[in-house]
């Protein structure tokens, strides 16, 4: 979903425009509302996204920070996606009980180089799957990447006039 005119007018209603650091900062809220303890944020990814919807978080308590980290797997540190496993491989558990799964998919890390589980250990579905990798990221990552990784915008004329206006090359 495109944020039109209108849309951005009702949101300058709800709460107050803040210009994010770069252009490019997919972490930092657009647009906030009160101050000190009631401050929110609203999440940039799900009014812009696919869901199209209006989230507002609270900053103070940390809820904007677990929402973008754990929701949508953003580094508050390079305020883009956090880097995926490495590899992949499949593990089985020794002695599982009966709701728990006999075999855990693990993620290899580029940083610490350990298998990660990349599920849990319960047998039922979750809302956001990746967050056994992004909670490991979140601790372990701290702003390092896997060389040569992107991908995370449309790149069309206007991502390269940003970049261009922001001095990255493309």
């Amino acid at each position: 979903m495109y944020l039109d005119i209108y849309s951005i007018a009702k949101l300058e209603r709800e709460g107050t425009y803040q210009p994010p650091p770069s252009p490019l900062d997919l972490y930092a809220p657009r647009f906030v509302k009160g101050i000190g303890r009631t401050k929110m944020g609203l999440c940039p990814i799900c009014i812009e996204g696919v869901e199209g919807e209006k989230r507002w978080f609270y900053m103070k308590t940390s809820a904007y920070n677990y929402h973008m980290q754990y929701y949508h797997g953003i580094s508050p540190t390079t305020s883009r996606p956090f880097s995926p496993p490495t590899a992949f491989r499949t593990r089985a558990r020794e002695n599982p009980a009966p709701k728990e799964r006999r075999k855990l998919v693990e993620g290899r890390c580029h940083k610490c180089r350990k298998w990660v589980a990349c599920e849990g250990v319960k047998d039922v579905e979750v809302k956001v799957p990746e967050i056994y990798w992004w909670k490991h990221a979140a601790a372990c990552h701290r702003g390092s990447e896997i060389v040569g990784e992107g991908g995370w915008y449309v790149e069309d004329g206007i991502w390269r006039d940003v970049c261009s206006a922001e001095g990255v090359e493309v």
